[in-house]
């Protein structure tokens, strides 16, 4: 049978542990800035128990009580960088879009030059890249590179053999 009360998130102890720490830092930042809890509870419009709560890591204060502290203490923006750089996420991401790139190999139907969704985007890369390059594939593309880097290379080369050759002479 279902109690009527509150429902509490389940919070592992590794969880818990950041949310110990997240209010010891309250804590902290509120002895660094020489406020007292009474005048952070009159600040935020939050009771001192609930402030104890949230100097405790407790899982039961609501994350907008979390939040009216921070701002109180000026640290608001910290909440706003959770998860900005979530390497795991755009790994994922990637992930998707190689295995979406293979799937979505060219396709004279749906544009004329792979890699690309519109029509001025393709004569863009034809006129970088080269027309011949992107019209057969990508197994031409990377062709196409590596024999460029192949003469590039032939030229640095030989350019530094006339220049050593000069310095021979003098």
């Amino acid at each position: 049978m279902r109690s009527e009360g509150k429902r509490q998130a389940t919070v592992f102890p590794e969880e818990q542990k950041v949310l110990s720490l997240l209010g010891e830092n309250i804590r902290l930042a509120m002895k660094r800035r020489r406020l007292t809890q009474t005048m952070v509870a009159e600040r935020t419009g939050i009771s001192r128990p609930t402030l104890r709560n949230i100097e405790r890591g407790e899982p039961t204060v609501s994350i907008g009580h979390y939040l009216r502290v921070l701002a109180v203490l000026g640290l608001e923006g910290d909440l706003g960088k959770v998860a900005a750089d979530d390497e795991l996420g755009r790994k994922l991401q990637d992930i998707a879009s190689l295995r979406a790139g293979k799937a979505n190999a060219y396709d004279p139907r749906r544009t004329k030059y792979r890699g690309t969704s519109t029509a001025s985007q393709a004569e863009e890369n034809s006129m970088y890249y080269g027309a011949e390059v992107w019209e057969g594939g990508s197994s031409q593309r990377i062709k196409s590179l590596m024999e460029e880097a192949r003469r590039r290379s032939e030229s640095d080369l030989l350019r530094s053999q006339g220049s050593s050759d000069a310095e021979d002479a003098e």
